[in-house]
C-alpha cells in the first residue's frame, strides 16, 4: 500500500487537509502531499502526485489529470454549475492511489478511452476563447487544458522579452513577479472567454490580482479559473463574487478536488522548527559521475515558447520524431525525462511517448522552488540537487532545483534533460550548471537541444 506523503508534516507541524466530498471529483488528499518551503511567507508547499512538477509521474497520468481538467472547464463554459457525473469513472480510476503498481497501466488505459469518449461527446469551445497558465508549475497543465477546449493557449512568464503586455504578483510565491508576452496584441477578445489554469487555490489572490489586471485592458464577460485543487476559505469565496460584481463579469472557479488547509497559528515557527531538526539531506553520489549525451535536434522545426502564444494541440508528429531521437541513447531501467522550470508539455508529451514505446518512463521539471527535503516515504521531498540556471529571467541568473531524483538509496538509470529550446549550451555545461548536478544522481545524463522559434518584429508590432 502506498503511504500518503503528507502525514509527517501533518503530524510533525500540525497542518491538517480536507476533503470536501461533496464538491470533489477526487479526494483533495489523493492529488497532493505536504512538504515544509524554506520561505518566510508560508509553511507549507502542497505537492502534487499527478502534475509531474516535484514528483517523478507517470507521463499519461499528469496528461490525463490536466485533461479531466479540462473536460470539467469545458462543461463550465456557459456559465453554469459543470455536471460532474459523466466524469466520475475517469475521476474514481485517477483517485485510487493505493492501486497496486501491476494494476496501473490497466488503469490508465482504461482512463485513456473514457477520455476519448468523453471529449467526443463534449460541447465545441466557442471561438473567442482563450486559456491562460500561471509560471512556472503550471504552464504544462494549462497547455493540457487548452489542448482539451481547443482554445490558442499562453503562459505567464519570468524569462525576459522586450515587450512585455501586463505584469502582476504572485505574493507568496518564492519568486512573485508574473509577466504576459503575447506576440498577438489581439490575443484574447473584448467581451470573450478567458481560461486562467493554475495548480492549486490556496487564497485565490494571484487569481483576482490577474483577473483585475487583465480585464482592465481587456474586459472579458466571463473567467473561468480551473486547478488541481481548490482550497479557498469561504471570505475568499466572497471575493470573488465581489469582485465579478464590481467588474460587470462572471467568474466561475473548477477543480478536481475541493477541501480545506488547517493551519496552527504558529506554522512557521512550527516549520522552522521541523526543518532545523531534520538530519542533513545527502545528495546520493556527491561526485559528478555520470556520462552525458547531447542530442542536437536543432534541425527540427523550431519550438515556438507558448509564454509567446501558441495553439492548444502539440504537434504529435514533432514529439514523435524527438522522442525517436532519444530512444536510442536509452539503456534498460527506469529512467525520467526532466523539463525546465516553465518548459513542461513538449519534453511531456516527449516522455508520455517514451512510456508507450518502452516503459518504464516518468517525467518531473526543474524549479525554482526552495523546499526542505526529508527522506522517508510519509514526506513529499525525499531528495534535491541543486544547480544555477542558465536561462535569461526577469530576476537574473539564480539557484534553481530538481527534487527526489533519488529515494531511499534508488535512483534513475537515465535522466533526459530538455532545457528551454535557445538554451545556452556553455551555461549548460558549467560546472555550476544543471548538467554537472545530474551527473551526481544518475549513470547517463541525456541533454535534447532544441531550436526556439520567436516572435517578429512585425508581430510584437503589426503595422496599424
Amino acid at each position: 500500500m502506498t503511504v500518503w506523503t503528507g502525514r509527517f508534516v501533518s503530524d510533525a507541524v500540525g497542518i491538517g487537509l480536507r476533503s470536501d466530498a461533496s464538491r470533489s471529483l477526487i479526494p483533495v488528499e489523493d492529488l497532493v502531499g505536504l512538504a515544509l518551503r524554506d520561505n518566510p511567507k508560508r509553511a507549507q508547499l502542497l505537492v502534487s502526485t499527478v502534475l509531474a512538477k516535484h514528483v517523478p509521474t507517470v507521463p499519461g497520468l499528469a496528461l490525463a489529470a490536466g485533461e479531466l481538467l479540462g473536460l470539467l472547464v469545458r462543461s463550465a463554459l456557459d456559465g453554469s454549475d459543470p455536471e460532474t457525473a459523466p466524469f466520475d469513472t475517469v475521476a474514481q480510476l485517477l483517485a485510487r492511489r493505493e492501486r497496486p503498481d501491476a494494476d496501473g497501466l490497466a488503469a490508465l488505459t482504461a482512463v485513456r478511452e473514457h477520455l476519448a469518449q468523453l471529449r467526443d461527446a463534449a460541447p465545441a469551445a466557442g471561438p473567442e476563447l482563450v486559456t491562460v497558465g500561471y509560471a512556472e508549475t503550471a504552464t504544462g497543465l494549462g497547455h493540457i487544458v487548452a489542448d482539451a477546449l481547443g482554445s490558442p493557449y499562453l503562459h505567464s512568464t519570468r524569462h525576459e522579452a522586450d515587450v512585455p503586455f501586463t505584469p502582476f504578483e504572485e505574493e507568496h510565491s518564492h519568486a512573485s513577479d508574473h509577466r504576459l508576452y503575447p506576440s498577438d496584441p489581439a490575443w484574447a477578445t473584448v467581451g470573450g472567454t478567458t481560461v486562467l489554469v493554475d495548480d492549486e487555490l490556496s487564497t485565490g489572490r494571484t487569481v483576482r490580482n490577474t483577473i483585475t489586471a487583465l480585464h482592465a485592458t481587456t474586459p472579458q464577460a466571463h473567467w473561468v479559473v480551473a486547478g488541481l485543487i481548490d482550497l479557498r476559505s469561504d471570505a475568499d469565496r466572497q471575493r470573488f463574487d465581489d469582485l465579478a460584481d464590481r467588474l460587470g463579469t462572471r467568474i466561475t472557479v473548477v477543480a478536481l478536488g475541493v477541501g480545506a488547509v488547517d493551519l496552527p497559528e504558529d506554522v512557521l515557527a512550527r516549520a522552522r522548527a521541523v526543518i532545523d531538526a531534520a538530519p542533513a539531506a545527502s545528495v546520493a553520489g556527491s561526485t559528478a559521475a555520470g556520462d552525458v549525451v547531447v542530442v542536437d535536434a536543432s534541425d527540427l522545426p523550431p519550438v515556438r515558447s507558448a509564454r509567446f502564444g501558441a495553439p492548444g494541440r502539440l504537434d504529435d508528429a514533432v514529439t514523435a520524431v524527438i522522442a525517436d531521437r532519444v530512444l536510442p541513447e536509452l539503456a534498460d531501467g527506469e529512467v525520467v525525462v526532466l523539463g525546465s522550470e516553465e518548459f513542461i508539455a513538449v519534453p511531456l508529451a516527449v516522455a508520455a511517448h517514451l512510456d508507450r514505446t518502452r516503459g518504464a518512463t516518468r517525467f518531473s521539471t526543474t524549479t525554482r522552488s526552495p523546499i526542505a527535503v526529508i527522506d522517508r516515504d510519509d514526506y513529499a521531498i525525499a531528495s534535491a540537487v541543486s544547480f544555477t540556471s542558465h536561462d535569461r529571467t526577469i530576476d537574473g541568473f539564480g539557484p534553481r532545483f530538481a527534487y527526489n531524483l533519488s529515494r531511499g538509496g534508488s535512483r534513475f538509470a537515465a535522466v533526459v534533460l530538455f532545457p528551454e529550446p535557445g538554451a545556452d549550451r556553455e551555461l549548460l555545461l558549467r560546472p555550476d550548471g544543471v548538467v554537472e548536478a545530474l551527473r551526481t544522481v544518475t549513470d547517463h545524463v541525456i541533454v535534447v537541444l532544441l531550436t526556439e522559434s520567436v516572435p517578429t518584429p512585425a508581430e510584437w508590432n503589426p503595422a496599424p
